[in-house]
């Protein structure tokens, strides 16, 4: 078994349900969640459509991203696969990556109830057991979560953030470093990062399984944020044959705080607060 560089997240990290306002155990308010619910999120993929009311409920901020595919045919799903086991709901979100740039799936939208200029995004992701990047143990770049000028994911040579305004904000962690290896280690990883503009002044940081690896002060830009594309481009995989699977799931975002890990929160279902 392969030793990992950060701590496995907590099985007891739970999305349980819904009480208005949204709040974690810590009473951190949310503006949107979601553990893509079995009674919510229905199976879906991107050839069934893109419209926000097919893939889980009208209204919940959750719509299509795009209907591109990969070279080989693999299209973005809702699935019982991608679930988070230690988490609430049933099912997650798979993103496939195939090789090369420029060459997944679609991705899946996140619209929150109002643009905001500060934010706090928690999740699990997992990448596929022996998921392998071309050109050696790290990807050039991983976008996933794409805002407007903003980019979480493996950005300047760690895990980090990007802004048009100030380039890449890379952390002390690598990709696979986060993996215990060259390849995709299979676990469900729990990241969070907090961006805040504020001029040069802004705010950047990421946790990945609770562990601070990146904290600094950068351009976040002027735009406020109202929501992002889960599962963008990247620098892709080396095996043109073969196409690999991240999975996402147990999304929450705050803008009054940080979220961490252990959150609980009442019946799992997607929702954006007003």
């Amino acid at each position: 078994m392969k030793a990992l560089a950060v701590s496995l997240v907590s099985s007891g990290c739970v999305l349980a349900a819904l009480v208005l306002p949204l709040t974690s155990s810590a009473q951190v308010p949310l503006v949107f969640q979601t553990t893509f619910a079995d009674a919510l999120c229905p199976y879906w993929d991107q050839s069934m459509g893109l419209n926000g009311d097919i893939i889980c409920s009208p209204g919940d901020g959750i719509s299509g991203g795009g209907n591109w595919k990969s070279n080989n045919l693999s299209v973005d799903q809702i699935t019982a696969a991608a679930n988070y086991p230690g988490g609430g709901g049933g099912k997650g979100f798979r993103h496939w990556r195939g090789a090369g740039g420029n060459n997944g799936g679609g991705g899946i939208s996140i619209s929150l109830p109002s643009t905001v200029t500060e934010v706090w995004v928690r999740f699990y992701m997992r990448y596929q057991l022996g998921f392998t990047w071309g050109g050696g143990s790290n990807p050039s770049y991983v976008k996933d979560h794409y805002w407007n000028n903003l980019v979480f994911g493996y950005q300047g040579g760690a895990w980090g953030l990007h802004t048009t305004e100030a380039g890449n904000l890379p952390s002390s962690l690598g990709w696979a470093a986060s993996q215990g290896g060259n390849t995709g280690d299979g676990q469900f990883h729990c990241y969070e990062y907090h961006a805040k503009q504020n001029g040069a002044n802004g705010v950047a940081e990421i946790w990945i399984d609770d562990v601070l690896v990146l904290s600094t002060m950068a351009n976040m830009g002027t735009g406020a944020w109202g929501g992002f594309l889960l599962g963008s481009n990247d620098s892709g995989t080396n095996n043109p044959l073969v196409d690999y699977y991240t999975d996402y799931d147990d999304l929450a975002v705050s803008t009054a705080g940080r979220i961490g890990c252990s959150i609980v929160l009442p019946a799992p279902r997607n929702v954006r607060v007003q």
